[in-house]
């Protein structure tokens, strides 16, 4: 179990991925991974393979970087107008890993505002934190989607 300072500064830094997120400050938000960190989110639950299954989402951090432009650009009709979210972190579980860093788990929704249409995603993200000075790197986000064998539209913003 960990002391409640670590804790705390994991779900601080939860909290501030989100809240990068909802502001669109999406640069800022790729900052909190690290150079080998992935995004990924599964297209069946339980899935543990990312690369011979199918995935909804599956990328690196070159590939996120491209996403960030691109969202960041805002001509692109998906992105029209552009998407607002607010996302809801809570029940928040994080251990100590084998290698120095963290393990951590916690539900979410995710509310996402487009012209008149809202959607509602929620679930669990799984994350893989490395150590970073008095802070974090994500090295593996994993966004286990309640309804991950659904069918889904294009998500242009992150979970």
């Amino acid at each position: 179990m960990l002391d409640w300072q670590t804790q705390r500064r994991i779900e601080l830094f939860l909290f501030e991925e989100a809240r990068l997120l909802d502001a669109g400050q999406f640069q800022e938000w790729l900052k909190l991974y690290e150079p080998q960190g992935i995004y990924w989110i599964p297209s069946q639950p339980g899935q543990t393979d990312p690369l011979n299954v199918a995935s909804i989402v599956y990328e690196d951090h070159a590939i996120l970087a491209i996403r960030v432009q691109r969202l960041l650009e805002a001509r692109a009709l998906v992105l029209t107008p552009m998407p607002h979210t607010t996302h809801l972190i809570g029940n928040v579980e994080a251990e100590e890993a084998g290698d120095g860093g963290f393990t951590v788990s916690a539900a979410f929704v995710c509310v996402e505002h487009q012209g008149d249409r809202q959607r509602i995603y929620s679930g669990r993200h799984s994350y893989k934190l490395a150590r970073h000075g008095d802070s974090f790197r994500i090295k593996m986000k994993r966004v286990a989607l309640l309804n991950s064998d659904g069918v889904h539209t294009a998500m242009a913003v992150p979970l």
